[in-house]
């Protein structure tokens, strides 16, 4: 490594690094740290410190180690909340000065420029901020004072024990124990019995967290694959399957047009444009995401019944719902090319609002006839199927108890024999469900 000179006009910048950048960051840290490199362990995120371009430093984070006992009494936290909210600690699990640097006071100010930026760059590759970050420094290589500099509190030294193979064995190396809080009261935070909202997270879509499968079998991902691609190879930069897929991520994100899924879409991850199928720019050294023009053409050139039953599907599945509500209704703004309004009929998942299936119908009157082909497209077994009056009727009633579902009708006017035939029932008509009830 060349040594590098110090100027007071020369920026120090702690940035991300790219993924082009991972493996030689990777090589670096094994070769430069006294404890080699294998790889940082949970949730993680790579810095590279940098002067002009030139790097200076690496810093790695991971998740915040199972037990400390100082940590945890410091915290105050009981245990079920430790297994909850570990989430919002991260450990500085490696911190290298590279060879040929020596600058005065560089290390501090690498850690609070770090510390800075860590909580907002974790929530955008997580869904999740970070409260307090940790750092264990062997006692007899290091003395802390870059710790000290930047504002982390000493709490003590572990006891001389690690784990491996998730069981704990004494190797008697001991380490003294740092810890910084992000925010104001952080421990109070952490600590209460109910979680503040802006700690749960920014409301977006993270592949692969959660209830959403977006890859493996049964994943977004895979139900997508066989929808043709009429596209010409000039020009096509994105698989057919990652537009339709951020499209519809961003539809369950709340976004409504071409213009928002892009802005969707460039708030994805680099991990996340990644496993999506986003194309890799090697100037950029970054996967990049389509733009709003390309999802207006490829979702034009889809064959939209078919997108709609493949998705609605893949949703159901996702949402889990227990009753679905067959809701109708006339888009605005939108007509046909004849000049008439947009009507759908939609069957939406009730509680999470998820359109699981829906279909267009000339006007209102014709959502009867559009009601049982628009249920065919989802699995109905075991679900309640809601409707207003305009579908009670024996017909669907039937296709529904077919099927293996239940229903709640509306009943009006429409239906006048069954509506008199509700009204003159009484008490004594409706069998107990126990002899407790009232």
């Amino acid at each position: 490594m060349k040594e590098i000179v110090y100027t007071k006009k020369q920026k120090l910048e702690v940035r991300l690094i790219k993924p082009a950048e991972e493996e030689q960051w990777d090589q670096l840290m094994d070769r430069y740290h006294y404890l080699g490199f294998d790889r940082l362990t949970g949730e993680v995120l790579k810095y590279a410190a940098e002067l002009e371009g030139e790097w200076v430093a690496l810093i790695g984070w991971g998740s915040g180690v199972l037990k400390c006992t100082k940590r945890d009494k410091w915290i105050g936290w009981r245990s079920d909340q430790q297994w909850k909210r570990l989430k919002y600690v991260a450990n500085n699990q490696r911190f290298l000065i590279l060879p040929g640097v020596n600058i005065k006071n560089l290390a501090s100010r690498i850690l609070a420029l770090n510390t800075k930026r860590i909580s907002n760059d974790w929530e955008e590759r997580y869904g999740h901020p970070l409260l307090l970050v940790e750092s264990f420094v062997e006692k007899r290589r290091f003395h802390g004072a870059c710790y000290k500099a930047a504002g982390w509190e000493l709490l003590g030294e572990t006891s001389g024990y690690g784990r491996n193979a998730k069981k704990y064995y004494y190797h008697g190396i001991k380490k003294d124990i740092y810890i910084k809080e992000l925010v104001k009261g952080a421990r109070e935070m952490i600590t209460a019995e109910l979680m503040l909202p802006q700690l749960i997270g920014k409301r977006r879509v993270i592949v692969e967290v959660g209830s959403v499968a977006v890859t493996g079998p049964g994943g977004l991902l895979e139900i997508l694959e066989d929808i043709s691609d009429s596209r010409g190879s000039k020009g096509k930069q994105h698989p057919k399957k990652a537009i339709l897929a951020i499209g519809i991520l961003s539809g369950l994100a709340g976004m409504k047009n071409y213009v928002s899924m892009e802005d969707f879409a460039k708030g994805l991850t680099q991990e996340e444009r990644k496993i999506l199928g986003c194309k890799y720019d090697d100037d950029k050294q970054e996967y990049i995401v389509p733009s709003d023009s390309t999802f207006y053409r490829v979702y034009k050139d889809t064959d939209g019944e078919e997108l709609d039953g493949k998705v609605g599907e893949w949703i159901s599945e996702q949402v889990n719902c227990k009753s679905i509500s067959l809701d109708g209704k006339t888009l605005r703004g939108a007509r046909l090319e004849n000049g008439k309004k947009v009507h759908l009929l939609a069957a939406v998942a009730h509680g999470s609002g998820e359109v699981l299936a829906q279909q267009e119908v000339d006007d209102k009157s014709n959502e009867i006839p559009a009601a049982q082909p628009l249920l065919d497209k989802i699995d109905i077994e075991g679900k309640v199927i809601t409707a207003d009056a305009l579908h009670t009727h024996e017909d669907l009633a039937n296709y529904i108890k077919k099927r293996q579902g239940d229903y709640v009708f509306i009943v009006k006017d429409n239906q006048a024999n069954l509506k008199k035939a509700i009204e003159d029932l009484e008490d004594e008509d409706f069998f107990p469900s126990g002899e407790n009830d009232r």
